[in-house]
């Protein structure tokens, strides 16, 4: 009972109080993703410290355990390190092409 309460409390607290340190991810599920999106080249959005950035990965580095990132307008580039990085999703194709479509226009 002591257990269930502690670890109630450290969940109030880091809720109240913002979260010291990020969730834990799944290195490898974190891997396979980023894999998955270089081959389908895909978009990703990904979360990382305290802010998410959106396009298509340009390399990534697995002796330096970073990611290089573009966003579709080609003219931001992010270098965000592996343990930073929180989640990793697919951006949908629509929202995608709609994104290189619009900065062809332009």
């Amino acid at each position: 009972m002591k257990l269930l309460f502690k670890k109630t409390l450290e969940k109030v607290q880091s809720f109240l109080y913002g979260q010291d340190e990020p969730t834990p991810i799944q290195n490898n599920s974190l891997a396979t993703t980023i894999q998955q999106a270089i081959q389908k080249k895909t978009a990703v959005h990904i979360i990382f410290s305290e802010t998410s950035f959106t396009g298509d990965i340009i390399k990534y580095d697995t002796e330096r355990q970073q990611l290089i990132v573009k966003n579709f307008a080609k003219n931001i580039t992010r270098i965000i390190r592996m343990s930073d990085i929180r989640r990793v999703s697919f951006v949908p194709s629509t929202v995608q092409t709609a994104q290189k479509n619009r900065f062809k226009k332009e």
